[in-house]
């Protein structure tokens, strides 16, 4: 944590100094605790206190240097900590750095996809813990990239675009490598947003063979007064792994249908539920989960949440989907999540 400390010192260093007039650097973040109740279709139950409910802890260092010409220098890192023991996780949530101006944005290093943006901002929960679109319909397809390269483009009558590649290991193989093409449309009420990726993954078991998957998403919003109904629909298709720990091969599709509501300026309700279809259901079972959550703020900058999620699988499936990855059923579990939480932005 010394070297956040240091991170702070010189980003305050930055927003005060006059010399520094053409050079900004913001410091901000989150620190989220909740305490939940986990169990299963199964014996036993769990209840721990822990980190990230509505969003990982986590600073943001951001900042953007003026090029001149309507140019910008600009640079995010985003190191997460789990605010329930201090430690500091080993992968920082993003980091790269790159150039924006009236002709784009160029970015290069450890980034969201641009699924993430396509299907996340109509994730009624926005990427919670307890999220479905997170932990069932993205399940082990990926929605963040280490050496990536992305361009945005600028928005023009309300369509924009999105294109990233990552070379992965960058040998013959084609191990790791990533690419992806998205384009969204924002104007007044409506969002849509339309994403196509393939990406290049090891055989866990067989280092020598490199397999392939394609993940495709169509998103829709519609503000209508105070509501906002979500739209996903996802389909996929490849060998999807985790390693050491998990591989599997599927395919098959899934929908998502939801809403976040702005009750008043204090108070925000959310649902969503996921229908998973699977057309091998080998590994992987079709199943149904919903989430429901309330927020309540104390402030502008501090909230207090509830939040109940379940996964209904159709039959007992060798890999399940869970409702927080920070505890991962067994197979053929039907996990349920209770949720109460604190979060702080600063």
């Amino acid at each position: 944590m010394e070297k956040l400390s240091a991170l702070a010192a010189v980003a305050a260093l930055c927003v005060c100094s006059p010399a520094q007039a053409q050079t900004r650097v913001w410091l901000s973040g989150y620190v989220d605790m909740s305490i939940k109740h986990l169990r299963s279709s199964g014996p036993g139950s769990t209840t721990r206190m822990s980190s990230g409910g509505l969003n990982n802890s986590r600073f943001n260092l951001s900042g953007v240097e003026e090029l001149g010409d309507g140019n910008n220098a600009i640079f995010t890192i985003e190191p997460t900590f789990s605010a329930n023991n201090g430690q500091q996780a080993a992968q920082f949530r993003q980091s790269f750095v790159g150039l924006k101006g009236a002709w784009g944005e160029l970015t290069l290093g450890r980034q969201f996809t641009p699924s993430y943006w396509i299907a996340g901002y109509a994730d009624p929960t926005w990427a919670a813990e307890f999220s479905m679109v997170n932990n069932m319909q993205f399940f082990y397809a990926p929605y963040r990239t280490d050496g990536a390269v992305q361009y945005k483009t600028p928005a023009f009558h309300g369509l924009s675009g999105r294109f990233m590649m990552s070379n992965g290991e960058g040998d013959s193989s084609k191990a790791g490598r990533f690419i992806s093409t998205a384009l969204e449309y924002r104007e007044g009420p409506l969002f849509l947003g339309l994403a196509s990726e393939q990406q290049h993954t090891k055989d866990i078991f067989g280092p020598t063979r490199v397999h392939s998957s394609r993940d495709n998403y169509l998103s829709a919003v519609y503000r209508i007064g105070a509501v906002e109904p979500t739209f996903i629909f996802h389909s996929y298709n490849g060998y999807y792994a985790y390693p050491p720990y998990i591989a599997f091969n599927a395919r098959g599709w899934d929908v998502q249908l939801g809403a976040r509501w702005k009750i008043d300026g204090r108070n925000r309700l959310y649902a969503s539920v996921v229908r998973r279809h699977d057309d091998e259901n080998k590994r992987l079972s079709s199943a149904t989960g919903f989430v429901v959550g309330f927020i309540h703020g104390l402030s502008k900058r501090t909230d207090l949440y509830a939040s109940v999620a379940r996964v209904q699988h159709d039959r007992a499936a060798p890999v399940p989907y869970p409702v927080t990855f920070q505890n991962y059923p067994n197979a053929g579990q039907n996990p349920t999540g209770y949720q109460i939480g604190i979060r702080h932005a600063f």
